[in-house]
């Protein structure tokens, strides 16, 4: 019973760790790709994006080369740009889950920061 018992554990244990985004190297040709208007690759590439392609100090030309054109349309705020990663609307209209790598810049238009926004309702 005892052996049962681990084994049912490093099974539970390995599903667990097999859940989530599965995470890959950015890919210009794909940062872009959507389907249904939802990109398709972003939430895997995002991390990489901001370990490895951002970079403090980096000037917003370079920024759009690399990333392509920033998704804020309406936003009010001149020195910063929104990738929108991912958008979950459930059976809403209204979305319930957005997830969004935001990239603030100084006067220079020079990166001084940037994050990864996640909220759900």
């Amino acid at each position: 019973m005892k052996i049962l018992n681990k084994i049912l554990t490093i099974l539970v244990c390995n599903l667990l760790l097999s859940c989530g985004v599965k995470e890959m190297k950015f890919e210009k040709s794909n940062w872009n790709k959507s389907f249904d208007g939802f990109y398709e690759y972003r939430e895997n590439m995002v991390q990489d994006v901001m370990e490895n392609h951002l970079k403090k100090g980096m000037k917003l030309k370079k920024v759009i080369e690399l990333l392509g054109k920033p998704s804020n349309y309406q936003n009010k705020n001149d020195y910063e740009i929104i990738y929108e990663i991912t958008v979950n609307y459930g059976w809403n209209i209204d979305p319930i889950e957005v997830k969004e790598l935001y990239i603030e810049f100084d006067k220079d238009s020079t990166i001084t920061n940037f994050k990864l926004k996640h909220w759900k309702r």
